[in-house]
């Protein structure tokens, strides 16, 4: 069985990792990977790929680079349970691996040649792949260091990033370095060590079936059913920067700006998630967006309008709207960001006063 080196070597009653995995993705069905940062006796990443109802698994030394010209080591480890692509937290002090782990990056993957390449290409010891993560994306190979044809043979692989439109030369590679923190909960891996057993707060505050804001108790909120009429706001062109207190500046991004409205009262209108996302021009783009829909339905809110700007973020953090145009070109979603400026209704009052 794939994993039983896996469960052989971790006591259940002691580690807070998953013991048994997901079931398998159907036929058909679009391949997970992930990226886990850990802080083992060695710092490494650990790059798993879903495959045959597991994880292949290999713990990259360095992490991935988007530099073409890194070379990295990637040594192949036993497979981890599908549930383990959601694991983040400390494993304790004397288990296998012990220290904190977050989820550095996450998504699909797609093998050259579908399934079949993917088994071929693990065996032969050659397997070229595409990712689509919310970091890393772009062309990749994993090619295994002995040259044997043996499958059983040979743990040191090199991980190496294709030369594409995804690639970043040089020091834009690093995105390890500009870019350190959870996808899942934003934490740092030393923030999840020096507090192990904080539940992010927005989980937190769902799982409680709390809102995260109170409007009622906002002094301009206003009572009021949801309407189609609320639009961005837009910038008034000055000829001088406002000064004071009463003015805040904000990071000038290059992208498409759209509401996002949720509603669940609207997915019998065939809205995803009771959710939708209209450009400033009254578009609906829900479709084009993906895992943005699925984020916004996971905020837990009944009814809300949140105005903001759908963006791609370089590997140093800068929004570029040819990366915006190429992901929805190529129906790319997980390599979008959903940046909000402003909550302008939230379950049952207009906030647009306030």
């Amino acid at each position: 069985m794939p994993l039983e080196d896996y469960r052989a070597k971790r006591d259940f009653d002691r580690t807070p990792e998953p013991a048994v995995g997901e079931a398998a993705a159907p036929a058909g069905a679009e391949l997970r990977f992930v990226v886990q940062k850990h802080g083992a006796s060695r710092l490494h990443y650990d790059l798993r790929l879903e495959l045959d109802g597991a994880l292949e698994s290999w713990a990259v030394p360095k992490g991935p680079s988007l530099d073409p010209g890194d070379r990295r080591l990637a040594v192949r480890v036993e497979a981890h349970p599908l549930a383990y692509a959601n694991f983040e937290g400390v494993i304790p002090a004397g288990q296998y691996g012990g220290g904190p782990v977050i989820v550095w990056d996450r998504g699909r993957w797609r093998p050259e040649g579908g399934l079949e390449g993917a088994r071929a290409g693990l065996g032969r010891g050659k397997l070229d792949f595409e990712l689509e993560g919310e970091k890393l994306g772009g062309g990749w190979s994993l090619i295994r260091m002995d040259g044997s044809g043996d499958q059983d043979e040979g743990r040191d692989w090199l991980l190496i990033k294709r030369d594409d439109q995804a690639a970043r030369p040089g020091g834009d590679g690093r995105l390890i370095e500009v870019r350190p923190e959870s996808v899942i909960s934003g934490r740092t891996l030393e923030e999840v060590a020096a507090n192990p057993g904080r539940v992010d707060s927005k989980r937190e505050e769902r799982a409680a079936g709390r809102p995260l804001l109170d409007p009622s108790r906002l002094s301009k909120a206003r009572r009021a059913p949801l309407s189609e009429a609320l639009r961005p706001q837009l910038a008034t062109l000055t000829s001088e920067v406002p000064a004071g207190e009463r003015w805040l500046h904000e990071i000038k991004y290059d992208g498409y700006r759209a509401l996002c409205r949720i509603d669940h009262r609207i997915e019998a209108d065939g809205a995803e998630h009771g959710v939708r996302f209209l450009t400033r021009g009254g578009q609906d783009w829900t479709r084009k967006l993906g895992r943005l829909v699925t984020d916004a339905a996971e905020l837990g809110l009944e009814s809300a309008v949140l105005d903001g700007e759908v963006v791609a973020l370089l590997a140093d953090g800068r929004s570029d709207f040819a990366t915006l145009q190429q992901a929805l070109a190529e129906g790319a979603p997980l390599r979008l960001h959903y940046q909000v400026f402003d909550l302008l209704y939230l379950d049952g009052w207009d906030l647009t006063g306030s």
